[in-house]
């Protein structure tokens, strides 16, 4: 689907969230991590969720995890201008650094995951702001021969 074809309720940055959405304009993936502990999280904070630093930095990531759980969306919850997104896939990820992400899964296929699938950081541009979506990684079969 072309990213005109997407609708999403856009996000209003704080403090804490505006280095992650401005790296998503960028087309990266950072996360806040903890100097004194080390822990990687996600949703962007003010403190660090496992020992309450304020010291915090930003880690670029591969952008890639592994499905946790999905459901599939068949009831519009923004009235009838939302009914052309039906149906559609939201995903818990976790990620390869740690946290696990709520996002929306994006592409042809998006309807045929399962827990466990490869899937990595999609990009998607929605009214000038760019989204952290994913879509599947489709393993590549290898010949038997």
């Amino acid at each position: 689907m072309p990213d005109e074809w997407y609708k999403a309720m856009l996000p209003k940055p704080t403090r804490a969230s505006a280095p992650f959405w401005e790296a998503c304009d960028r087309e990266e993936l950072l996360l806040p991590s903890c100097r004194p502990c080390g822990r990687v999280f996600y949703y962007p904070r003010i403190a660090c969720p496992l020992c309450g630093s304020r010291d915090l930095g930003w880690r670029k990531t591969s952008g890639r995890g592994r499905v946790f759980s999905h459901s599939r969306v068949h009831v519009s919850f923004y009235g009838d201008s939302w009914k052309s997104q039906l149906p559609y896939t939201v995903i818990l990820v976790d990620l390869d650094e740690g946290p696990r992400m709520l996002s929306r899964l994006v592409g042809t296929d998006a309807g045929g995951v399962a827990s466990g699938d490869r899937v990595e950081v999609a990009f998607t541009e929605i009214e000038g702001r760019k989204l952290p979506f994913f879509k599947r990684i489709i393993p590549i079969q290898e010949d038997m021969q």
